[in-house]
């Protein structure tokens, strides 16, 4: 069972993923309505799926898995490179 740690961290590393993927497509527009929190939780299904790690490469792979599926339904745009586990934070490339 995850527990609350493990929660807040995949919710801020989602949050961060997210913020970035709305970036990084900027003129392309980023989510309507709800479909951010449909985003966000959908991206912290898979990171919760692969936590808890620290490795970089399985979290930016969880978090590419969901992308993937965004760009399967027209929304195409960037992809996780890394995650550092020890805050969050994101480093994104151009897919």
């Amino acid at each position: 069972m995850q527990g609350p740690d493990t929660e807040t961290a995949a919710r801020i590393i989602a949050e961060n993923v997210i913020s970035a993927f709305e970036r990084e497509r900027e003129g392309a527009g980023g989510f309507i309505g709800s479909g951010r929190d449909m985003a966000l939780a959908g991206l912290m299904r898979e990171l919760l799926g692969v936590m808890p790690t620290d490795d970089s490469d399985v979290l930016a792979a969880a978090c590419n898995r969901f992308l993937d599926r965004l760009a399967t339904m027209s929304m195409p745009g960037p992809r996780v490179e890394a995650i550092d586990p020890d805050d969050g934070s994101v480093t994104m490339t151009a897919a």
